[in-house]
C-alpha cells in the first residue's frame, strides 16, 4: 500500500494547463525528488497536497484516506522562501507556529539544535542571513515528528557545510520513518540522498521510479544526465508530433 496516491491530478489557471492528470504513488520511508523546470508544474503540485490550491479534478490520499485539514496540520513544510516576523526571535517564530499546528512548542529547542540554531534562538529573524533563516525554516518544519516533510528548493543558497548538515537530518528523519518530498534544482545535492525521482514536464510526469529503476533505463547516468536526457526526448517528441 502507498504513503502517499497522487491521482490524475488537473490543475488549470485560466488557459493555462498548470497540471495535466498527474499520478504519483510514494512509498512510505521513501525520499522522493520533485525536478523538473520552472513552471513545470511542481509548486502546484505542492500546493495541492498541502492545500493552498484546489485541482480542478484528481485526488491526493494518504493510506488510501482523503488528506483531511487536521492531516495537513501534522505535515512538516519548508517554502523556498522562508517568511518569518521579521521583530520576532526565531524561537518566537517557531513556537508560534507549533502552536498554530496543535504541536507543543516545548519541542522547539530540540529542533533548533539539529539545525545548529540553539545559540541564535533569541535573535530577531530580521538579522538572520539566508542560509540560517533556511535552518530556522527547516527547525519548525521538524517539530512535532511529522510523517511527511515537504520541502522545496531547500537547497537555495546553502554553503557546503550548511548543505551537508542538510543532508544528514534529512537522511536522519527517512531513517526514523518520515516520508519526504522534495522539489529541487540542485539535483547532485538530492542525487546524494533520494530513494525514488518524479520528473514533472509541461505539467505531466515524464519519468518516475526508484534511482535503481532510472538507472537500469539510462544505464550509466547520473540523476542529472537522466533528468536531462528525458527532458531532450519530451521536446523531440513534442516536435515530432507538431510537424506530423
Amino acid at each position: 500500500m502507498s504513503f502517499l496516491t497522487i491521482a490524475d491530478i488537473k490543475t488549470r489557471y485560466g488557459p493555462v494547463e498548470a497540471l495535466r492528470g498527474v499520478d504519483l504513488d510514494v512509498n512510505e520511508g521513501s525520499i522522493v525528488v520533485l525536478l523538473g523546470p520552472n513552471g513545470a508544474g511542481k509548486s502546484t503540485l505542492f500546493g495541492c497536497l498541502l492545500g493552498t490550491v484546489l485541482p480542478d479534478s484528481g485526488e491526493i490520499q494518504i493510506r488510501e484516506q482523503p488528506i483531511t485539514a487536521d492531516a495537513r496540520r501534522q505535515f512538516g513544510y519548508l517554502a523556498e522562501r522562508v517568511t518569518l516576523y521579521p521583530q520576532r526571535t526565531v524561537r518566537e517564530n517557531a513556537e508560534y507556529i507549533a502552536r498554530l499546528k496543535g504541536i507543543d512548542p516545548g519541542v522547539i529547542d530540540d529542533s533548533l539544535r539539529r539545525v545548529g540554531l540553539e545559540d541564535l534562538r533569541e535573535r530577531k529573524t530580521s538579522q538572520l542571513s539566508k542560509g540560517q533563516l533556511q535552518r530556522a525554516g527547516l527547525a519548525i518544519a521538524l517539530a512535532g515528528r511529522p510523517q511527511l516533510l515537504v520541502l522545496d528548493e531547500p537547497f537555495n543558497g546553502l554553503d557546503p557545510l550548511v548543505l551537508e548538515m542538510f543532508l544528514e537530518t534529512v537522511r536522519e528523519e527517512r531513517e526514523r520513518g518520515a516520508t519526504i518530498l522534495i522539489s529541487t534544482h540542485t539535483i547532485s545535492a538530492a542525487e546524494e540522498i533520494a530513494t525514488h525521482a518524479a520528473i514533472l514536464l509541461d505539467g505531466k510526469l515524464a519519468a518516475s521510479g526508484s534511482i535503481e529503476e532510472l538507472r537500469e533505463q539510462f544505464p550509466g547516468h547520473s540523476l542529472e544526465s537522466i533528468y536531462h536526457r528525458v527532458a531532450k526526448n519530451r521536446v523531440k517528441k513534442s516536435m515530432e508530433a507538431m510537424a506530423a
